[in-house]
């Protein structure tokens, strides 16, 4: 079931996602992953950095064409794979809000994810935000299903080290994308 309340200028969502919770967590933390689904529909991020850790920062670039829309903050707790709090702003206003996402293993290889942002200043503010986070989770389902179709949704998979440098990080993202890419197209002229 996924709920969306707007109500005091704080935005709640749940989201149920076919895939397990280690891994959630995984696509909202690393950067190969960050790159192919965060942002509404329509986006694509073209820069994506971050210090994952408490107090570290965080800096995308969400692309639509003739736009570019920037987003940053910093990682305020991490409980891995259960939490992750991040501060959040960007370019269309310039304050901050508070991003609480939990992550709730449902025990049949899904997960809950509860996600609530404060305090917005205006409720069309909040509006905005309620649309964009919608799509975006969207996309996030249909990389999920995707991720499922190839057999790559081994928690195992998700568990890597983390490289120290946010450009090594990005690269290393881009390549992989790239790779996953190229092996997608390859088995799809397989199957067809």
């Amino acid at each position: 079931m996924n709920i969306h309340s707007i109500s005091d200028r704080v935005l709640t969502f749940e989201r149920r996602f076919e895939a397990p919770r280690d891994v959630v967590f995984a696509l909202w933390t690393h950067p190969r992953h960050l790159i192919r689904w965060y942002g509404p529909r329509g986006h694509s991020l073209s820069q994506c950095e971050l210090d994952f850790q408490e107090g570290g920062t965080w800096r995308f670039c969400m692309n639509r064409g003739d736009e570019d829309v920037w987003v940053w903050g910093s990682y305020r707790e991490i409980v891995a794979p259960e939490k992750l709090v991040f501060s959040h702003s960007m370019d269309w206003h310039r304050y901050e809000t508070l991003v609480t996402l939990h992550f709730d293993d449902l025990g049949d290889g899904t997960t809950l994810m509860r996600f609530r942002q404060a305090e917005f200043r205006t409720l069309e503010d909040c509006a905005d935000h309620h649309w964009g986070w919608h799509s975006a989770l969207d996309v996030l389902a249909d990389y999920i299903i995707g991720l499922k179709g190839l057999g790559l949704l081994h928690p195992e998979l998700y568990n890597q080290d983390r490289r120290d440098g946010v450009a090594e990080d990005y690269a290393a993202a881009a390549a992989s994308a790239a790779e996953e890419r190229r092996a997608e197209a390859e088995s799809k002229k397989k199957v067809g």
